[in-house]
């Protein structure tokens, strides 16, 4: 199940998103859980909404509007990122997340810089990024940014990794 909303949030309200995460938030550092701190293992960096309570309330509502879902529980390790595009980085997610919402934020519209999915470790679907653009899907989907040749290609991106939820 992957489903894909474009329009995600009303035009206003996205304009004042992307300024407020391009402008107002700290971010730091993230590397794959368990991996050595290698340029290889780099994921991107990462503002965690446990420190913007408002933003996450506004992602959350978002979400149970457009995706007609009842968000009972997030992880403590949703955010916002900025993706390093320089590597295919196949994984799931937060083991304890069902499933996981990917909203485009901010980057060039383009397939090379989209989200791969992958079914039995062959790359199999393929999501352009375009910003304003929601993807839900299961947490334990394999899925990489997609890799770009285009040097220090940068894109934001916040992911809600939902752990219980009602349809």
């Amino acid at each position: 199940m992957i489903k894909i909303i474009d329009n995600f949030f009303e035009d206003i309200l996205f304009k004042n998103i992307k300024n407020h995460v391009t402008t107002k938030l700290f971010f730091t550092p993230r590397y794959f859980e368990g991996r050595e701190h290698t340029v290889k293992n780099y994921y991107g960096s990462r503002f965690l909404f446990s420190n913007d309570k408002n933003l996450l309330d506004t992602f959350i509502k978002q979400t149970e509007t457009k995706f007609k879902i009842k968000i009972n529980k997030v992880n403590h390790d949703c955010g916002i990122d900025i993706r390093n595009l320089e590597n295919f980085i196949p994984h799931d997610d937060v083991e304890s997340a069902k499933i996981n919402i990917l909203v485009m934020l901010k980057g060039p519209t383009a397939v090379t810089n989209g989200t791969v999915f992958y079914t039995d470790g062959e790359l199999d679907i393929h999501v352009g990024f375009k910003e304003n653009r929601a993807i839900m899907f299961p947490s334990n989907k394999v899925h990489s940014n997609h890799a770009s040749n285009i040097p220090n290609l940068k894109r934001y991106t916040a992911t809600l990794f939902i752990e219980d939820y009602e349809e």
